[in-house]
């Protein structure tokens, strides 16, 4: 296992979604605020990049209303995480999941007082 004190790509947030109710409607609100361009990432879902770079997401859901941003923390060990949220009081909300495209893998959790976080590994056997 990787010494995250030597890897300072580990345990750090490496992307964020923030979930809109009107994908279009955000859209046009980020890039006159923020200069923002979009990258189509499936349905309802817009890649959100600085020059060249995706540095996060819009998300559309019905139910974004009250919603904070997301966050995703790289991890090089998903399911030894997902043990840990158990061990402490969480649940793993949704389990490792390929991105695809040779992204990795995402997954999710609720911690003990219902939030719920992201993470994210470019490791296949984590």
């Amino acid at each position: 296992m990787t010494d995250v004190t030597t890897d300072p790509s580990l345990n750090t947030v490496t992307w964020w979604e923030i979930p809109v109710q009107d994908l279009e409607k955000a859209k046009a609100f980020y890039t006159a605020v923020f200069g923002w361009g979009y990258t189509p990432f499936g349905d309802g879902y817009a890649a959100v990049t600085a020059g060249e770079q995706m540095i996060g997401a819009l998300s559309e859901s019905a139910d974004a209303v009250g919603e904070g941003v997301r966050i995703y923390v790289q991890v090089a060990d998903m399911e030894g995480v997902f043990a840990k949220v158990e061990a402490n009081g969480g649940s793993v909300k949704t389990p490792r999941t390929e991105i695809g495209g040779d992204m990795g893998w995402w997954g999710s959790f609720t911690d003990a007082q219902g939030r719920v976080i992201g993470v994210a590994t470019n490791n296949p056997a984590g």
